[in-house]
């Protein structure tokens, strides 16, 4: 595959990942293209139907050097698609705005890769072996980190976590 089909592919995954980590549309864009630019530098050295989550692992790790340069943790409020449907009601939009926001303000206090595990499971939708090999970690290490990230979020969110979900 070209490097122009892979950017054509996959930019827009690597860019909304990027703005989730770095709540920063500017850096968001130019991590994505640092992110792509690595590829170039690095492609013979990545298996070929693993350049997704190489890049997904880059674009993370650049995000989090970021972080670690400027000694600051934070966290992107998303949106899911069906949360940029405009609701029915003023009323109804109001109170999705502030769950919203609660979510939001929840995920933001959790620690760093709880948050991690959250985006790439529940938000991006990844399978436990695509979060794996992003992160890099073991597929229990991955079932383990989300089951108590949940737990974690349920608890910011004052209640108490069910097992039965």
């Amino acid at each position: 595959m070209t490097i122009e089909e892979l950017f054509y592919l996959h930019n827009q995954t690597i860019f909304k990942y990027l703005y989730y980590l770095l709540n920063d549309e500017k850096l968001a864009e130019d991590f994505t293209q640092e992110t792509f630019a690595r590829y170039l530098k690095y492609q013979q050295t990545i298996k070929e139907g693993a350049e997704l989550a190489w890049l997904r692992s880059t674009a993370r790790n650049l995000a989090y050097d970021h972080y670690r340069r400027k000694k600051l943790i934070q966290f992107v409020p998303f949106l899911n698609d069906h949360e940029e449907l405009e609701p029915t009601s003023p009323h109804q939009w109001l109170i999705q705005q502030e769950d919203a926001k609660t979510l939001y303000f929840a995920i933001s206090r959790l620690k760093l890769t709880y948050r991690d595990v959250i985006i790439l499971r529940k938000i991006e939708g990844l399978s436990i072996q695509e979060t794996c090999d992003v992160l890099g970690w073991n597929e229990g290490k991955v079932k383990n980190t989300l089951k108590r990230a949940l737990v974690a979020l349920k608890k910011q969110l004052g209640g108490e976590f069910d097992e039965e979900q």
